[in-house]
């Protein structure tokens, strides 16, 4: 097994989870930050969370950047509008929100993530041909 075929199945195995974490029940949010806040000094939990957007979704756009390395376009297509429509469908919830500060907030993250790897491999591919 690949570099490419092991970034493809965390991509998608990522971008369930996510969904999952994003369209469950708002206690089992409260639940991951009450165990996570001990040990990062007890932030507030609206910076928690967007904290938590960059990060879960700068991973994400990472993971696809490797999964998908000369596919820009399809990589911006599943991460940015796997945020929008995951923003979307949380409005359908009984118990959460989907707002445009955390819709921006993981737009943020995933082209951090895209960003990163894209340049990296840039960069790689420079440095071989010298």
């Amino acid at each position: 097994m690949n570099r490419t075929t092991l970034a493809l199945a965390g991509a998608w195995i990522a971008m369930l989870a996510i969904a999952y974490a994003t369209l469950t029940r708002v206690g089992f949010v409260y639940s991951i930050y009450f165990k996570l806040a001990p040990w990062l000094m007890h932030p507030e939990m609206q910076t928690y969370a967007h904290f938590e957007h960059i990060i879960a979704f700068g991973f994400l756009g990472a993971l696809f950047a490797l999964a998908y390395p000369k596919r820009l376009l399809l990589i911006c297509c599943i991460v940015f509008g796997g945020a929008a429509l995951l923003e979307i469908a949380q409005t359908m919830t009984f118990d959460r929100h989907g707002t445009l500060i955390d819709a921006l907030d993981k737009f943020a993250g995933g082209s951090a993530g895209i960003l990163l790897i894209k340049t990296i491999q840039h960069f790689g591919r420079f440095k071989d041909s010298n």
